[in-house]
């Protein structure tokens, strides 16, 4: 609600979206969609509503909701000729994320948690909240006037995200009163170090490699050498590149490292990598990286 009433302020004013999800009661979400719809109308901006159905989707059902909104979003600026989707999360989600992905083992572009900008489906994604608190974001809806909802799932502990916003980070709040804000600065951080480590990585590794259609593959003498983080961000280069991006859910630090260390150790003989979308084949001259189709050979950092 925040953020719909800060762009609205300028011009040419936003569309906003509201995308139903069918994970409470229809007459709960109902209540949230009349008013976002009743703030489009005071803010004189385009109110737009869809639905997505994902409760009986397999797996998590966070993530499956996530997925399906975004998609839903994007499909929405498409159809709007809209270029930019902005979102509201602010610094407290920031500090969730991370802390979520340290305790899961996460490396520093883990850590750089919640991405400012990404590109996503032909539209780009910003989060121009990231720099403020939860807190803030209240205290300026009760400054302008505008009326906010609670979503009651968030109280709902079971969930990781929502136990740590409500039984850890308050205890870390009575710590350091700012550590959102510190968060968010931290965040900024790892992110320019995980860019500086991209141009690295692109200027002195990408350009050795072999590009054919649906497959990369490098001398492996070229690689042996190179610092395990710049190996990483090579293989994630290459989901990018033969994957558009898709399967980095299925990734974690681990499995990453696993891969690097069967690139760089001493051994001749052939082996076959299974890593999330693809299948990195190292045998004692070549490292060859193409998008998984079947289960080859051994399954070094297969993650769940």
């Amino acid at each position: 609600m925040a953020l719909a009433a800060i762009l609205a302020s300028v011009d040419p004013k936003p569309l906003i979206v509201h995308i139903t999800h069918d994970l409470r009661s229809p007459d709960l979400t109902s209540l949230d969609r009349d008013a976002v719809a009743e703030l489009a109308d005071t803010l004189g901006c385009e109110f737009v509503h869809d639905a997505i159905q994902t409760r009986d989707l397999p797996g998590n059902q966070e993530q499956n909701a996530r997925n399906a909104r975004y998609d839903k979003l994007a499909q929405i600026a498409i159809e709007h000729s809209v270029r930019f989707i902005a979102t509201g999360h602010h610094a407290d989600d920031q500090l969730e994320s991370m802390i979520m992905n340290l305790a899961r083992g996460a490396g520093p572009r883990g850590l750089s948690g919640i991405q400012d900008t990404r590109v996503y489906r032909n539209t780009t994604i910003i989060r121009p909240m990231l720099g403020i608190t939860h807190d803030d974001a209240v205290d300026l809806c009760h400054e302008i006037g505008i009326r906010f909802t609670h979503d009651h799932t968030n109280d709902d502990c079971s969930l990781t995200r929502n136990r740590l916003r409500h039984e850890v980070i308050p205890v870390l709040k009575e710590f350091r009163p700012e550590i959102a804000s510190r968060a968010s600065v931290a965040s900024d951080g790892c992110r320019a170090t995980m860019d500086a480590l991209r141009y690295f990585v692109r200027k002195h590794l990408w350009n050795l490699g072999d590009f054919q259609q649906s497959t990369l593959s490098w001398k492996r003498d070229a690689l042996r050498d190179q610092p395990d983080a710049a190996l990483v961000e090579l293989l994630r280069l290459s989901i990018e590149h033969l994957c558009d991006g898709s399967g980095f859910d299925r990734l974690n630090n681990a499995s990453l490292h696993d891969v690097v260390r069967c690139v760089t150790d001493s051994s001749t003989e052939p082996r076959s990598c299974r890593l999330g979308p693809i299948v990195v084949k190292i045998t004692a001259r070549a490292v060859v990286i193409s998008p998984y189709e079947s289960s080859l050979g051994l399954s070094i950092g297969d993650s769940p």
